[in-house]
């Protein structure tokens, strides 16, 4: 079975989880109002999550990836004292309630600052923060290891097995709950799907296949002999993979708006014999995961399989 999904926002009904504020606002407010604001911020990214959530059971969409910006300022000082775990704590569980009813997989991606193997140390604590926050919240929800916190390795810094080594050695100073959440996608300019696998191997957590991404960067690897290892990197839990189609030959590394359908059937073709979970990354989010399904239906393709 393969299911599909996208990424934060919802162009479809604009009901997206993703409101925020910023530093400089919540700095001209006094305490009071500051925490007035951060509720309110918070309250309405859970009003959209619960909207969205239902609109994509409607649509029979099963596998989404929440915004990070879903708790304002998480992780900024400026809400050191607001503890929105306790105050939403009634909020969580009834999504995550409703998450668990329906089958639907939530996943994250910590933002592009996070960046594990830096040799900075404010980075690499900044970087223990933001991941610690995204477990939180899928802890507070109540959601199993399939909802996994997508990394990429992050800089090569002149030394690629350095770098590499330093990843695994860093990795040792997450908390565990995150630890057992984090896994590693590879990307499309400085870690190949190869060295991807063998770092995830060499620690024991999971391999996102980024499919695009290893047509912009790899050594010419073919991925799909490859592909028996990288599902075994997932043990019992499903694999998760992304997907997304060049914007052009000149600009092949940005993402379409949407996906091409024999691209598609291509990549999943070669998947036949698992179970495995796509987030689509494309600009038209939503509206192109429900053009696609349309697309394969035209060519006769049963759309069933992909969104059970």
């Amino acid at each position: 079975m393969i299911r599909m999904g996208y990424a934060c926002i919802s162009v479809k009904t604009k009901n997206n989880p993703n409101k925020k504020t910023t530093v400089a606002q919540v700095n001209k407010l006094d305490p009071p109002a500051r925490l007035k604001k951060l509720r309110q911020v918070m309250q309405a990214n859970f009003f959209n999550l619960m909207d969205l959530l239902a609109y994509n059971v409607e649509n029979q969409i099963f596998l989404y990836r929440l915004p990070s910006e879903f708790v304002p300022l998480a992780t900024h000082p400026v809400a050191a004292e607001w503890d929105w775990a306790k105050e939403f704590a009634w909020d969580f569980q009834k999504a995550g309630n409703y998450i668990r009813n329906h089958g639907i997989r939530l996943t994250a991606h910590p933002g592009h600052y996070s960046i594990l193997n830096s040799d900075k140390p404010s980075v690499l604590e900044a970087t223990i923060a933001d991941f610690s926050y995204h477990a939180k919240v899928f802890d507070l929800l109540g959601l199993d290891d399939n909802s996994v916190l997508v990394t990429h390795v992050g800089g090569v810094y002149e030394d690629k097995a350095s770098s590499l080594a330093r990843f695994a050695s860093n990795f040792e100073l997450l908390p565990e709950n995150v630890k057992r959440r984090l896994v590693v996608e590879n990307d499309d300019t400085s870690f190949t799907m190869r060295e991807v696998l063998e770092l995830c191997e060499r620690i024991g957590v999971p391999m996102v296949l980024d499919i695009h991404h290893h047509n912009c960067h790899s050594d010419g690897e073919d991925w799909t002999e490859y592909l028996p290892r990288i599902i075994q990197t997932w043990g019992e839990r499903t694999p998760k993979m992304h997907m997304s189609s060049p914007k052009s030959a000149n600009d092949f590394r940005a993402h379409a708006d949407d996906i091409d359908p024999e691209a598609f059937l291509t990549f999943v073709s070669a998947l036949a014999d698992y179970n495995v979970d796509i987030i689509l990354e494309c600009k038209n989010k939503d509206d192109a995961l429900l053009t696609l399904r349309r697309e394969l239906k035209k060519k006769g393709v049963a759309v069933e399989a992909f969104t059970n």
